[in-house]
């Protein structure tokens, strides 16, 4: 089984990172706090698949990008595959759902999907 490759947004603004809560009617994961992202289109790079997604979902677009870890999760009916990255950026993120921005120790304490987990440990360490 190959795993669904997710581009996923650390974005970080003063020490604190965008969380959005999935809708509560949501078919997976309803009302778990995750980074904003989604899937790449085929022959869509990471990088692009990210930036699309955020233009779409959030309405913003971030001035750097850079690749900060991958995070793989087997879920028993399938396997996901994270890719985040770094974000960081001026301008306002337009959520439609609740949002928050959370330091890492604050979202170690949210309802998350499995897969994002050990994300807080990942984005204390990350370089500033």
């Amino acid at each position: 089984m190959s795993a669904l490759r997710v581009c996923v947004a650390a974005i970080r603004r003063e020490g604190r990172f965008f969380l959005q809560r999935r809708d509560p009617l949501a078919a997976r994961f309803p009302a778990l706090w995750e980074l904003p992202g989604g899937k790449a289109e085929p022959g869509e790079t990471p990088e692009a698949a990210l930036r699309r997604e955020l233009q779409e979902e959030l309405g913003w677009a971030p001035e750097r990008v850079a690749p900060l870890a991958t995070v793989a999760h087997d879920y028993g009916a399938f396997r996901v595959e994270l890719q985040v990255f770094l974000c960081e950026g001026p301008g306002t993120l337009h959520a439609p759902l609740a949002w928050g921005w959370f330091t890492p120790g604050e979202m170690a304490r949210l309802p998350m999907p499995e897969a994002n987990r050990g994300l807080p440990e990942t984005l204390a360490c990350a370089p500033r």
